[in-house]
Order: structure tokens, then C-alpha cells, then sequence
């Protein structure tokens, strides 16, 4: 498949994680690092002892690379939580949501990839083998040609109107949440101290 297809097959797949974690703020960095990873599995062909749907290509490198994206985010959450203790104007970001925040989009990215892949009828002989090293078996599902510009540019439309859909829903949630919060008295709110 082209990087257009890639990078709408990534939007689609993105879509359902951004309104998962459900807050607006959050809703960027999990686009971002979907957008960022969902062409990281084509690098495959430029690594020495590789070939192209090699191991990057695989459910196993998807999880590993997620979990890695998850592990330096709270990693960088954890740090910059202890410098926000001490200044003013560094926000607050909890290392558990950057986990999910990490893991989640890179998840988007790579799981879109690999699933778009599969898709594709296997040209040159050179399928993909997603559950390598647990098994070898080629899998194509042999819909799309991977240089048909219907698919292509059509995936990223659909990529795109699911993403339009998600930000209204997640500003409409946002907004929601906001008249709530300012609907309740002062001394009744829910929200924690």
C-alpha cells in the first residue's frame, strides 16, 4: 500500500483509542504518534539482513514497539511530574495516562499497518508473516492491489471523516464536562481535591 493508504488506514485506527481515553488534551499526542508510526514498518526494507513485510511487519514487533512508545512517555511523564513540583508552569501529566497515551497511539499506527498489509493481494512474493516467530505462514487476504489509487485515497478520506467525527465528539464531550462543572454550586462539585 502507499503512505497515503498507510497514513488513512492509521486515522481509522486511531479513531476509536482517541475516544477511549476520552479527554480533548489527549486526543493530539495519540493522532500524532499513530500518524508518526503507521510508516515505521516500511523501514524495514532499509535495514541490512532484512527484507520488506519482514519483522516489523510482525504482531510481535507491534506490541514491543507500543510497549517501548508506553514505557519513554511515562518515563518522561515521571520527570516532568517532578519538575512541575517545583515550577509553576510545567503542567502535570500522570505517568499512567502517558503509558496509555504511548502505547495506545503507537499501537494505532503499527496494528493499522500491519492490518493494512494484510489486505493487500502479496506481490513479488513477499507476504506478510504477522505472527512470525510463531509462525511462518504467510497471510494475504488479497483484497487491494497496493498501488490502486481507488484504495489508496479512499482510506485516507475515510481516515479523515472518522477523525472529523472523533474531535466533534471529543469537543463535545470537553464542553459538556465544562457547563457541567460550572452548572454545580461551589460547594457541591464532584470533582476531587
Amino acid at each position: 500500500m502507499f503512505p497515503l493508504g498507510h497514513v488513512g488506514m492509521a486515522l481509522l485506527f486511531a479513531a476509536p483509542i482517541a475516544l477511549l481515553l476520552d479527554r480533548k488534551r489527549r486526543y493530539p499526542p495519540v493522532l500524532v504518534l499513530a500518524l508518526a508510526t503507521a510508516l515505521l514498518p516500511d523501514l524495514d526494507g532499509k535495514v541490512p539482513f532484512s527484507h520488506h513485510h519482514g519483522g516489523p511487519h510482525t504482531v510481535l514487533f507491534a506490541l514491543a514497539a507500543s510497549l517501548a512508545f508506553g514505557l519513554a512517555l511515562a518515563f518522561v511523564s515521571v520527570n516532568l511530574l517532578w519538575l512541575a513540583r517545583r515550577v509553576d508552569s510545567v503542567p502535570e501529566f500522570r505517568p499512567r495516562a502517558a503509558f496509555a497515551l504511548g502505547f495506545g497511539g503507537a499501537l494505532a499506527g503499527l496494528a493499522s499497518h500491519l492490518f493494512a498489509d494484510l489486505l493487500m493481494i502479496p506481490i513479488a512474493d513477499n507476504p506478510v508473516e504477522p505472527l512470525w516467530p510463531l509462525s511462518n505462514r504467510p497471510v494475504a487476504l488479497g483484497l487491494v492491489h497496493p498501488a490502486d489509487p481507488a484504495w489508496n485515497y479512499g482510506l485516507l478520506a475515510a481516515g479523515i471523516a472518522a477523525q472529523l467525527l472523533v474531535l466533534t465528539v471529543v469537543v463535545r464531550r470537553t464542553r459538556d464536562r465544562t457547563s457541567a462543572v460550572r452548572s454545580t454550586p461551589s460547594g457541591d462539585s464532584n470533582r476531587s481535591r
